[in-house]
């Protein structure tokens, strides 16, 4: 249950400082600023988390990378349209992509931030020229009891089943209550909106029309040791992807941009440069 549960979940002054030199977003805009130069890489937090949580991940990557962080709707300054859903958050997001680039963008999303990242995907291919998906499923991971008895418990006792859902989302106990103090930020009515988003949304047969790289960043408990790619990619709802690569980083929990933020730039520097346009010599 605690591994299921992890796969459905997911700024500060030291933001602002990083930030301040950056373009002022437009109002009710899903993007949080920008840093570095060069090819753009954009950067999607999970539900009940916040842009912060990229920081080290961007920080590494504005190296060489033009890096925006979005926050999702409901979260932070984004607004949460009403009635919400899925497609009502993907085109938020493809209004932000539209904002930041000219031209197609490494989209990397985290946990519920993936689903969102994947369905823009599939909506406008040609803003997205690889796709990276941080501990996401593209199936759900529970069953159809499993997730009315969780939402009864949501409603039963708001606090006590986010603090129990977050609280195993970390690494540790004291990773965990961090986590869950990040979520009570998120205003209980967008985050009841988001929960049945993020339990029954099944983009495993749509993702067969991706034609951009896909790659898939698991945490141990997501793709468990001895567990084969195919297993792993069937259960979270990747078979159907053509152009899918799957990697494991080991040693880390869920939240994969706060435990091994190096090498989870690595895996997105690398499928960012496998998918960049040539450069053309000068003559």
């Amino acid at each position: 249950m605690v591994r299921r549960l992890a796969i459905v979940a997911g700024i500060a002054a030291a933001v602002l400082l990083v930030f301040r030199a950056a373009p002022t977003p437009p109002p009710n805009s899903m993007v949080v600023g920008a840093m570095g130069r060069g090819p753009t890489v954009v950067l999607v937090h999970g539900l009940g988390s916040n842009a912060n949580q990229w920081l080290p991940v961007a920080r590494d990557l504005a190296r060489d990378h033009h890096v925006v962080l979005l926050e999702l709707p409901g979260h932070g300054l984004a607004p949460l349209t009403t009635p919400f859903s899925l497609e009502q958050a993907t085109l938020a997001l493809d209004r932000a992509l539209f904002e930041q680039s000219p031209g197609p963008v490494v989209l990397v999303g985290h946990s519920v931030g993936g689903m969102v990242a994947a369905s823009e995907a599939l909506h406008a291919p040609q803003r997205v020229r690889a796709l990276v998906l941080v501990e996401t499923a593209l199936r759900p991971q529970l069953s159809p009891a499993e997730r009315d008895t969780l939402l009864a418990m949501f409603d039963r006792d708001w606090e006590g089943t986010l603090h129990q859902v977050y609280a195993s989302f970390g690494r540790d106990s004291a990773q965990g209550e961090a986590l869950w103090a990040e979520a009570t930020h998120v205003e209980r009515a967008a985050m009841r909106a988001w929960l049945p988003v993020a339990m029954t949304t099944d983009l495993s047969q749509d993702v067969a029309a991706l034609s951009m790289p896909v790659l898939a960043v698991l945490a141990p408990h997501s793709w468990e040791r001895g567990e084969t790619w195919e297993h792993a990619s069937r259960a979270l709802g990747y078979q159907r992807i053509g152009r899918v690569e799957g990697e494991r980083i080991e040693n880390c929990g869920h939240f994969v941009m706060l435990d091994q933020p190096t090498a989870l730039a690595r895996a997105v520097r690398r499928i960012a440069a496998a998918t960049a346009e040539p450069t053309l010599a000068l003559r």
